[in-house]
């Protein structure tokens, strides 16, 4: 009886040799001068730095790509060949629970208030829904991007003139600040849609309700009315001479 186990124990025991080489030659990476042919992976693990994700190189093994090189992908926009502009600053006012009321009972989801700039003269505020905070802040962000606009900033980091601005029940009035400067003196999300458009000195006072997204849509309208001698003197088809000669 010995004689005859004896083989089937060799034999079990060079299987299990054998599979354990299979999934440690399974775990290497793939060589240097392969290249990846499909990359795919989730924006969400990407963008909670989730565990490492598998990836199918040109040889055939599997290669398990670090948490770092995932966000660094992500970063980069995913399979697509547009990156992410990194220029853009990203900052979250607020974060509210939204129900919605329905047939079947009341519908959770999250709102999300982003305002979006590069301290050049661009900014933006984005509102959106989702059922998960990372989501909701994901999609204002893309719609803050969509709807920037262009101000005028003078050499001393101020507005051009006085000017006010109103969205519907919020009113904000925006003064430029004395040669001196005085640094951005307002309040709520008017100082960060004036500190990510890149104003340094400006005065901003919020008149009317304190809704948050109702005066950062009102700092918003009130940018869009600034003018300069430039834009005044192409609009009548003048020269800026002739503007400040009248």
């Amino acid at each position: 009886s010995l004689v005859t186990m004896a083989p089937l124990a060799l034999s079990s025991r060079m299987m299990n040799t054998t599979r354990a080489a299979a999934a440690h030659s399974a775990r290497l990476p793939a060589p240097r001068g392969a290249a990846l042919s499909r990359v795919s992976f989730s924006s969400r693990q990407s963008f909670m730095m989730g565990p490492p994700v598998p990836v199918r190189g040109t040889t055939g093994a599997p290669v398990v790509a670090s948490r770092r090189g995932v966000a660094a992908m992500a970063r980069q926009g995913g399979r697509g060949g547009r990156g992410r502009n990194d220029d853009f600053e990203e900052q979250v006012v607020q974060v509210q629970r939204v129900t919605k009321v329905c047939k079947g009972g009341n519908t959770l989801s999250f709102r999300a208030t982003v305002v979006v700039g590069n301290r050049k003269g661009s900014v933006g505020v984005g509102v959106a829904k989702a059922k998960e905070v990372v989501v909701a802040v994901e999609k204002a962000i893309r719609r803050a991007k969509k709807d920037l606009i262009r101000v005028p900033i003078t050499r001393n980091g101020s507005v051009p003139h006085e000017t006010k601005g109103r969205f519907k029940a919020g009113k904000v009035v925006l003064c430029p600040s004395t040669p001196g400067g005085f640094g951005v003196v307002a309040g709520g999300s008017p100082r960060v849609v004036l500190e990510l458009a890149g104003y340094r000195n400006v005065s901003c006072k919020q008149v009317g309700c304190s809704n948050v997204l109702t005066n950062a849509k009102a700092c918003i309208e009130g940018l869009k009315s600034l003018k300069t001698f430039e834009g005044v003197a192409k609009e009548r088809g003048i020269s800026v001479e002739e503007l400040i000669g009248n």
